[in-house]
């Protein structure tokens, strides 16, 4: 069946002028990631992190799509600056592969003592191809059909898109904290790349416009220094958050809550866009309603999330899982120390 699908995919591509519509990488634990929603993230807040995020999407489908991810970015607080490195890989179709090498540079300018805002460059190298050992072309399925057998092939699709696609992506983001409160945006794609995989044809990734805010309620007061491990240790607070994104005709809204009582953290939102009309024009958009649970202690967190499939794929495509560990440096360094203290941003943002 598998083999079958992967006939129409390939089909798919050719009545396309070969060119290939993959995804962007989108998590359900996006805070748990923070260095994929935008550059400004890298080094914020004083501290340095090591992040591990994997999303298995619709496991039950052929359609099947994997996404894994390492993340890691470095505070320099007497710059005022942040460096990210992100390196993610994902599979779409079992066939179709991304990888993704990226650099981050991040400002943080001190506005007042609760107010801060910060600017994120990056650049990343992408490279994408079609893995076609497993794809079964039309002469091949005519063979399988008639024969039970599958031979080689002579499609000419099969040698045109053996080689891999190479090209530079620009990002940039924009965040401004105050207090508890935080507003982002971000541009991905800003130089539009070609990402067709075959010569001399072009299919240019279009703009993805993503935007961000949220506010952290504190339930308890905090008598522990700010990031220090007492305060992860001991915070309970409740965090509305909403996550926007929109690509061309496409638009996706994250709309949910965080609530901490360390070093338990649960989360629910819902996934889609209810006030927009759906591709028949009956109802808005549905895709899924996402629940979180994660633990918290000193520096490390590990959190596990699970997508309840409401669109027209429903529940029979397994909905989707997602892991996320994350590591966090304190700084120890009393030169470092002190000038973070100077200079000190408490951005609010939920781990999650």
């Amino acid at each position: 069946m598998k083999k079958v699908l992967a006939f129409f995919a390939i089909l798919l591509i050719s009545q396309n002028h070969f060119s290939v519509f993959g995804q962007d990488p989108q998590l359900s634990q996006f805070y748990a990631a923070p260095l994929l929603i935008s550059p400004a993230f890298a080094g914020i807040n004083g501290t340095s992190k090591v992040n591990f995020n994997h999303r298995n999407q619709w496991p039950n489908l052929s359609a099947n799509y994997q996404f894994s991810a390492i993340s890691a970015d470095l505070s320099l607080n007497q710059y005022n600056t942040g460096i990210g490195l992100v390196i993610s890989n994902d599979v779409q179709f079992s066939n179709l592969q991304t990888t993704n090498v990226a650099l981050q540079y991040a400002y943080h300018l001190n506005l007042a003592e609760d107010q801060s805002l910060s600017f994120g460059l990056q650049g990343a190298y992408v490279s994408r191809g079609l893995n076609n050992s497993s794809l079964v072309f039309g002469d091949q399925l005519n063979t399988y059909l008639s024969s039970g057998s599958i031979g080689s092939t002579l499609d000419p699709v099969n040698t045109t898109l053996l080689p891999n696609k190479s090209y530079i992506d620009l990002t940039a983001g924009l965040l401004f904290n105050r207090g508890n409160t935080w507003v982002g945006i971000s541009v991905a794609h800003l130089n539009s790349p070609n990402k067709s995989l075959v010569q001399g044809t072009e299919d240019l990734l279009g703009m993805n416009f993503s935007f961000q805010v949220g506010t952290k309620i504190m339930l308890e007061d905090s008598y522990y220094e700010i990031n220090s491990n007492g305060s992860r240790n001991n915070e309970k607070s409740f965090s509305p958050v909403l996550h926007f994104k929109k690509q061309g005709v496409f638009d996706q809204l994250d709309l949910g809550a965080y609530l901490t009582l360390s070093p338990l953290v649960l989360g629910a939102w819902y996934r889609g866009v209810p006030i927009q009309k759906s591709a028949d024009g009956t109802s808005g958009t549905r895709e899924s309603l996402v629940a979180l649970v994660g633990y918290r202690k000193d520096n490390f967190s590990v959190g596990y999330s699970y997508d309840i499939t409401i669109s027209k794929l429903g529940m029979p495509s397994g909905g989707s899982h997602e892991l996320s560990l994350a590591y966090l440096f304190d700084l120890n360094n009393a030169t470092i120390r002190n000038t973070y203290h100077k200079f000190k941003r408490n951005l609010s943002c939920p781990k999650f």
